[in-house]
């Protein structure tokens, strides 16, 4: 009885789905406060999925947005991925002004129809339909539509009823329904706090929230998803490009993707194992063979997107990269698996959420996740890993683009979830070294050098490498913008692969950086080379919790030439401030009677807070902005 009870329920409930015009979205029909800090208002998202086995699924979703500024538009979502196993059976959007009264319609043909994937990729059959709606007034509602038949079960539609900062949501729902043979399971993130209506049975599922106010974002707040509700759901059998598959957890799961899309891709020819053979011989440390197999890869081969079919998740034979030189990251992450492997070096394919925001797959609930492979070598307690689809990334260096996540790596036996090498505060590290003259006219001229390691490294050596001149010229006045009129000369750059450090020396000079007061003083900003005026944004009252996400440590030491015919009288005290944020040093010290020595130490700690911390951590930076910009008084020396 409760079954039948449950169904009837959710017929109720799926009528809207066809019945697109019958209720009210005119504005004033908003309830109250959820128009308070929105640009957007979803007025009802539904997402219905009956899946009929595992290789036959019908998804249909229903999204009503309301947008009442330009800033809104990001929240319509009126859109959808499709490739040659989705058939769109039905797409359609209604445009409502803001009394609810339609003035569009639009129609399957009027949605625009492009590549799913941006340049850089040699083939691919992923598209999307998406609605372009230019409005010519504000607020504005669209009322979507789509239903999509699909063979592929692997991924399940997720269920995020909040979807951004700044939109609020007045109904959200997501119902599951499938055969009684067929077994989910679920993971529900992020639920404490909100009210959540759930039903449950062995073969279907139905959630629902209303009515949830607009959040703004607060400065230095994690990543949405890291904190509002998330449904994760997954089939325990399922289908993937004609391949079936059957996982509960991580290590069948990895099973799975290892004798399917993995098994008998990694062979070679002998000509190539032979080449690769030469090239490590002489060299017995299983380590550094890795290393040479790694370049040899880098010097070889280059990085083209392939997606197509069951190519989106299974690698291009490791042959086919031999023969045509390049792959996407699938091809040459087993391509460089497949060269160690002929060297009796192990190595596993990993599946990672990649991006500069970190983010880990869920490592208690197995499903098709991550958007990116890299390499696994076991090393003990300091596993390598590599990215095989950069050509200048040093051996065992990730960058922010992987690091410090957990991910899948997939071995003969099954999945294990590992966790990526963390750049941890002091590693990410920069070093200015500089010696400049200031001359009696404010201007100033010198040299700097700059050493960067980690995180760090990563940052400047990957942009620097590809600028042409204008660009690094723009880079440098950007980076020094505290300096007007600065111009670079003699720029020097040098990356050192072995030690994964990028070195840059720069002539630098500036007119009128120090300023000459009417008293014929000049005031000097005694550090021109790392001025640090990042502060947060200041809440009356803080509601989110704060995340510093990577930490990292600048010392910089100048060499101060002051005009033969001014003096210094009195130095400042030296500045020390530490806390559970960092620390913070500064000291100057006279040399001679016209240099100073300028010593600098910012140390900044990565760490999640609580938002009762937030005052105190903007107190730090505040007074970090402060000490970075003091300012010494010269005055003439009397005769």
């Amino acid at each position: 009885m409760k079954l039948k009870a449950l169904s009837i329920t959710l017929l109720f409930v799926f009528t809207s789905f066809y019945t697109q015009a019958q209720s009210d979205y005119s504005v004033s029909s908003i309830p109250e406060g959820l128009t308070k800090r929105a640009n957007a208002v979803i007025r009802l998202s539904e997402v219905d999925i009956q899946i009929g086995s595992t290789s036959r699924m019908t998804v249909t979703e229903r999204r009503v947005v309301t947008v009442l500024n330009e800033k809104g538009s990001n929240a319509l979502k009126a859109y959808i991925h499709y490739d040659p196993n989705v058939r769109i059976k039905k797409l359609e959007a209604v445009v409502l002004n803001a009394s609810g009264k339609e003035i569009k319609k639009l129609r399957k043909n009027d949605f625009l129809d492009e590549s799913a994937i941006s340049g850089g990729t040699l083939y691919s059959d992923s598209r999307i339909k998406h609605l372009e709606y230019t409005p010519s007034e504000y607020p504005y509602t669209i009322d979507f539509i789509c239903v999509a038949d699909m063979i592929n079960t692997a991924f399940l539609p997720s269920w995020r009823p909040l979807d951004r900062y700044m939109t609020s949501t007045e109904k959200s729902t997501y119902n599951l329904e499938h055969p009684e043979e067929l077994k989910h399971r679920i993971k529900e993130k992020n639920f404490e706090g909100y009210d959540i209506i759930s039903k449950k049975t062995d073969n279907s599922l139905y959630y629902e929230i209303n009515n949830v106010n607009a959040r703004k974002r607060e400065e230095l707040s994690p990543a949405y998803y890291e904190t509002e509700p998330m449904l994760f759901v997954g089939l325990n059998n399922f289908h993937l490009e004609g391949v079936d598959g059957t996982a509960s957890d991580w290590e069948s799961f990895g099973k799975w993707q290892y004798d399917k899309l993995l098994t008998d891709r990694d062979v070679l020819p002998q000509e190539t194992v032979s080449k690769v053979s030469q090239l490590v011989e002489g060299i017995d440390d299983p380590i550094k063979k890795a290393k040479k197999i790694y370049e040899y890869v880098q010097d070889n081969t280059r990085y083209i997107s392939v997606q197509l079919g069951i190519g989106g998740w299974m690698p291009i034979d490791a042959q086919e990269v031999d023969k045509v030189k390049y792959g996407d990251c699938k091809g040459l992450t087993n391509y460089t698996k497949a060269l160690l492997k002929s060297q009796g070096i192990d190595a596993y394919y990993s599946v990672v959420w990649a991006g500069s925001n970190k983010r880990s797959m869920e490592s208690d609930f197995a499903s098709m996740q991550g958007n990116h492979v890299i390499l696994n070598i076991p090393n003990g307690e300091d596993d390598i890993w590599l990215e095989c689809t950069s050509q200048v990334l040093p051996f065992g260096f990730l960058g922010d683009f992987t690091d410090d996540r957990d991910v899948l790596v997939i071995t003969p036996e099954g999945g294990k979830i590992k966790h990526t090498r963390a750049y941890l505060d002091d590693e990410n590290k920069m070093v200015t070294k500089a010696s400049y003259t200031l001359k009696e006219d404010g201007a100033i001229e010198g040299e700097v050098k700059i050493i960067t390691e980690g995180i760090q490294y990563d940052d400047r050596y990957t942009g620097l490498s590809r600028y042409s001149e204008d660009e690094r010229e723009e880079f440098y006045k950007r980076y020094w913008g505290n300096i007007n009129n600065v111009k670079i000369s003699d720029l020097q750059l040098l990356n050192n692969k072995e030690a994964v450090q990028f070195y840059e020396s720069v002539k630098v000079k500036a007119s009128s950086y120090a300023i000459s007061t009417q008293d014929g003083d000049i005031l000097l900003q005694v550090n021109p080379f790392n001025v640090n005026n990042g502060v947060p944004s200041r809440y009356r009252n803080r509601k989110q919790l704060f995340e510093v996400s990577r930490g990292y440590l600048d010392e910089d030491e100048y060499k101060v030439t002051l005009p033969a015919s001014y003096m210094v009288e009195l130095l400042p005290n030296p500045i020390r401030i530490q806390n559970k944020f960092g620390t913070y040093e500064v000291e100057i010290q006279r040399l001679e009677d016209n240099k100073l020595l300028y010593k600098r130490k910012l140390a900044v700690k990565k760490g999640r807070y609580p938002s009762e911390d937030y005052n105190a951590y903007r107190n730090f930076r505040r007074e970090v902005a402060k000490g970075d910009n003091l300012k010494l008084v010269l005055t003439p020396k009397k005769e």
